[in-house]
């Protein structure tokens, strides 16, 4: 099964077309690993192209400060953000409120792909916390069993390889379990890497943002997880960033975040 997989959206319904229509014909399947709204300037349909193409759809912390839900305080984000999550509550539908309001918190277990899990943050903390350097990433391989872990939440791209070291003692000749380390692979996009997972080995993938990346590429990011192959291509799309500013401008949302998108950061 190949399955298209999008994360942090934003409200950014130019970059999502976009993404979905260059992902066309390569795609059996679609889950989406949250932030659907917040920052962007579309974010009704954003909500309702995600709900109607998603087979999976796990919520975000800008999805969960939107609807106001106990336990985000949404005057802990910085002012940009939060100017946009109190414009985004004043426009969402209830129609599309309730809707995001379905999306689960919990992370996400597909059973035609038994050995992946995806969430939103992290398997530890699934909506507030960044999976950033192998050090999270390797306190987060042991909030796991299964062999892949898909994360969104960074805007970044990335895989992180946990490997559990084996030897052979000298004295006996048994094998023997050493310490346990993680790895961030580089990743090029439209490149296909080969997802080789054991025992010994298991991977945490991040897809990086649709609608507002964050590594210095502005174009819009996904990826194709293929399940039979164990393969996995990260993609970026072109997409008409000026369209968006203009739909932010016209809106009247922050000059920083409108501005960000030109550059990917």
């Amino acid at each position: 099964m190949r399955i298209l997989i999008i994360s942090d959206i934003h409200g950014n319904f130019v970059a999502l077309e976009s993404v979905v229509a260059d992902a066309q014909g390569r795609y059996d399947a679609v889950w989406c690993l949250g932030d659907v709204v917040g920052y962007g300037p579309m974010p009704n349909e954003c909500i309702q192209l995600v709900a109607d193409l998603a087979d999976y759809t796990v919520i975000g912390n800008h999805d969960w400060a939107v609807l106001g839900r106990p336990g985000i305080d949404v005057d802990d984000f910085n002012p940009m953000a939060r100017s946009a999550v109190v414009w985004t509550r004043r426009v969402v539908t209830e129609a599309n409120r309730a809707l995001l309001d379905r999306f689960p918190d919990a992370p996400v277990q597909p059973p035609e792909a038994p050995d992946v899990l995806f969430t939103h943050a992290s398997p530890r903390q699934p909506i507030l916390e960044y999976v950033l350097t192998p050090m999270i990433a390797l306190e987060n391989f042991a909030c796991f069993d299964e062999s892949i872990c898909l994360v969104g939440h960074t805007h970044k791209p990335a895989i992180y390889r946990w490997r559990l070291e084996r030897f052979r003692e000298q004295e006996t000749g048994r094998l023997g379990i050493g310490a346990a380390t993680v790895d961030h692979l580089p990743l090029l996009p439209a490149e296909s890497v080969f997802l080789a997972v054991s025992a010994d080995q298991r991977l945490i993938l991040n897809p990086g943002s649709v609608g507002q990346p964050r590594d210095n590429d502005p174009r819009a990011a996904y990826a194709i997880l293929d399940t039979e192959q164990m393969t996995w291509e990260l993609h970026r799309v072109a997409y008409p960033i000026d369209l968006t500013q203009s739909q932010m401008r016209d809106v009247h949302l922050p000059r920083r975040l409108i501005d960000r998108l030109t550059y990917g950061w």
